[in-house]
């Protein structure tokens, strides 16, 4: 495997990337990793490093990259709903500089994968979408997810047991947490978005931040290539995203119309923090793209 990192031009700013070129490709589907908020080409835990390390041994071509004004690039940052330009100028790179590939897988973690369904799914060369712990946060949604979730589990948990009778816990402050939650989760929202197959009557980037889970509905709706959601087990962000797959007409019509295959990797947290957790990531991933 070799590593090579260079520079290439995004609207006149200077960003960094690596590409990871195996010594005996299996495929013509590049995987391009795109990060989730304001992280760099290495991730939480350098889980992008060795997703793309384990992927390329593989034989899947990889590139990793900076968005405008992030880690080692020039620039300033969009934020995760405008990277379309980035995501798609870097995959334009990664097929320049490795013409080998035909088509492209692109792996999103958290906002990344909702950057995957806001534009990116829109480049013709993207025949795969990998989205991992979607983010749809709300703040409705996450209150619903505390409730439903966390407080359940941490009653099953010994500790908060011995914490509590050890008078070690603020049970006032857990009671004002928990009630704080249940009114949030019952104040009324904006509603859910329609039918999945609208399409939305402005350009992505007119659109507001509050109905981005709707546009993103929208861009799996229109996106023909194959689709694998890998959930962690423990992790609020991923609950989230199933609660809104059960609550939202849309979304709970389209995972059931289309064939979306799904994994999801048990005990682990949203970052996949340990070495076995990312192992699971990164083998779930390669397995998927070399599947036909």
């Amino acid at each position: 495997m070799t590593e090579t990192a260079f520079c290439f031009k995004i609207a006149g700013d200077e960003v960094v990337g690596i590409i990871h070129t195996p010594d005996r490709p299996t495929t013509d589907t590049g995987l391009l990793i795109i990060v989730g908020g304001p992280q760099y080409r290495i991730g939480a835990h350098r889980q992008y490093v060795h997703l793309a390390r384990h992927c390329a041994a593989a034989g899947i071509p990889v590139m990793r990259f900076d968005y405008r004004g992030i880690g080692d690039s020039t620039g300033h940052y969009p934020g995760f709903q405008q990277v379309t330009p980035d995501i798609h100028a870097a995959i334009d790179e990664f097929l320049n500089r490795c013409p080998a590939i035909r088509t492209v897988a692109v792996w999103g973690l958290c906002e990344g994968a909702s950057a995957c369904l806001l534009g990116t799914q829109e480049h013709q060369a993207v025949s795969r979408l990998i989205l991992v712990n979607p983010w749809v946060r709300s703040d409705s949604g996450e209150a619903r997810a505390y409730v439903k979730h966390y407080y359940l589990a941490r009653l099953k948990q010994p500790q908060f047991w011995n914490k509590l009778f050890s008078g070690k816990l603020d049970l006032g402050q857990a009671i004002r947490g928990f009630l704080s939650n249940l009114v949030r989760m019952f104040r009324p929202a904006p509603p859910l978005s329609g039918t999945p197959l609208q399409k939305p009557k402005t350009s992505a980037t007119e659109k507001t931040t509050e109905d981005f889970s709707a546009r993103m509905c929208e861009g799996l709706a229109r996106f023909s290539g194959r689709v694998l959601l890998i959930q962690s087990e423990r992790d609020l962000v991923a609950r989230e995203f199933d609660d809104l797959i059960r609550r939202s007409p849309s979304w709970r019509t389209l995972f059931k119309t289309r064939k979306i295959d799904r994994v999801d990797i048990a005990e682990t947290d949203h970052t996949f923090s340990s070495e076995k957790w990312r192992q699971a990531a990164a083998e779930t991933t390669s397995r998927w793209i070399l599947s036909e």
